[in-house]
């Protein structure tokens, strides 16, 4: 059996589209996760109470405020990922829409050619003085 080109870059298109997909859905899941860390870390700074200026607190306040600004460029990072993820994916349905549209162009010439055939079947039966 004769294996079909456009049919195999459907099935192509097909897994990578899910692939992306899948990114996609990891990417936010990923950045959420960090996005919640980022905002607890935060919380955590803002609900300490203040206290004295002492190299205990000055050390716990320098510590605290690096892992959010930590955490805050990572989930910075993770948003930026999922930006690339949902970008892979509107790539990946673009693929996908040529590949329909190239399935739509060559049902189009086999109608056109049928067509043709079917025409060219007519003039060689008709009788050749009524043709001219």
């Amino acid at each position: 059996m004769k294996r079909d080109p456009i049919e195999t870059l459907a099935r192509l298109k097909a897994l990578e589209l899910r692939a992306a997909q899948r990114g996609l859905a990891e990417a936010r899941g990923m950045q959420a996760l960090a996005e919640r860390r980022a905002a607890e870390a935060d919380a955590m700074l803002r609900n300490e109470p203040p206290a004295p200026a002492t190299p205990g607190y000055d050390a716990f306040l320098a510590h605290g405020l690096a892992e959010r600004d930590r955490l805050a460029a990572e989930a910075a990072d993770r948003a930026a990922a999922s930006e690339a993820a949902r970008q892979a994916l509107a790539l990946a349905r673009g693929a996908e829409k040529v590949v329909a549209i190239l399935r739509e162009r060559r049902a189009a010439a086999r109608r056109r050619d049928a067509l043709r055939r079917a025409q060219l079947r007519l003039e060689d039966a008709l009788p050749r003085d009524a043709q001219g």
